[in-house]
């Protein structure tokens, strides 16, 4: 089976999973003497965290290339193999890495799977109420603009066209909309008449943002003000005011929150442990390191030990 048709054996296969087959060792894909196994796609997926394995695996084309490419690795690795060159001492090294790495994951996620993490919602009530400040929903300014562009005109004529609009729009807010349709440069107007949701973000350029937060009453015109986008007249829609949150809202957020930060501290004292254990520096083995890598002056890393393991008594 050429790669190209892996496809559509996904496809076969997906009609049958969890009927006829349940074993790890179930062959999905097969290219000469080489397999890709449930228990193939299992470690693939354990390097990514398991809340983004149903996102991935939900597309197609994102299975196929992951099955081609496991297939590939097996396929190169049972190569290099034959060759022996898993023999090569540094390949062994390198494989000796990863597995410490892979195990070292392993057992900072029992560790953490072992933590009891105690009620937070005291405590989130006690912070919601500290910081009640912080839980609200923001003030939301909407206006509506005439932007007159500096393409083929110059400055002065550009502001001088902005300022006549804005005679014409304190004479008559009314009449924005017409002054949008007839006189506004800005390619959106097609879309939203000139209208800017939230004109205060910090998405917008800061001329624009400023101007509109000085605009208090629905209909109101601000002065001519310049962009790098051109000269802008707004009008101020409406004003939402800033909301502040009930604790029912915000509840299962701060929950979560300090549910996060509980393990944060506990894992950093679980390596603590480990850092602030005794050690000990061979000279002739660091002196080995510096020649072999060619490093220039390093830390005195024995100092830094003895100052972890004082720092844990």
């Amino acid at each position: 089976m050429t790669l190209k048709k892996i496809f559509g054996t996904i496809l076969a296969l997906a009609g049958i999973a969890g009927t006829a087959f349940a074993g790890d060792d179930v062959e999905l894909v097969k290219q000469g003497g080489t397999a890709v196994t449930l228990a193939d796609v299992d470690g693939f997926l354990q390097q990514m965290p398991e809340n983004q394995r149903e996102t991935y695996l939900s597309s197609p084309d994102r299975v196929q290339q992951m099955l081609i490419g496991i297939l590939r690795d097996k396929q190169l690795a049972n190569q290099a193999i034959a060759m022996k060159l898993d023999q090569d001492p540094h390949a062994q090294a390198e494989i000796a890495f990863a597995r410490d790495r892979i195990l070292s994951r392993r057992r900072m996620n029992a560790y953490e799977a072992s933590l009891q993490i105690p009620s937070m919602e005291t405590a989130a009530k006690e912070q919601y109420l500290a910081h009640k400040a912080d839980y609200v929903v923001p003030e939301v300014v909407d206006v509506q603009h005439v932007l007159i562009s500096e393409q083929g005109r110059n400055d002065a004529d550009a502001k001088a066209l902005a300022e006549k609009v804005r005679a014409e729009a304190v004479a008559d807010p009314a009449a924005f909309d017409q002054l949008v349709k007839k006189y506004s440069e800005d390619p959106s107007k097609a879309s939203n008449l000139g209208q800017i949701r939230d004109a205060t973000s910090s998405k917008l350029v800061g001329e624009f943002s400023a101007a509109a937060k000085k605009l208090t009453k629905v209909d109101e015109i601000s002065p001519v003000v310049k962009t790098a986008y051109g000269y802008h007249v707004l009008k101020l829609i409406q004003r939402t005011p800033a909301k502040p949150q009930e604790f029912g809202a915000v509840k299962d957020q701060l929950i979560a929150k300090l549910k996060q930060n509980y393990v944060a501290e506990q894992r950093k004292a679980f390596l603590a442990k480990l850092d602030n254990g005794a050690s000990s520096v061979n000279p002739q083995g660091m002196e080995a390191m510096r020649e072999r890598y060619k490093l220039g002056e390093q830390p005195d890393i024995g100092a830094a030990t003895k100052a972890a393991e004082k720092g844990s008594k």
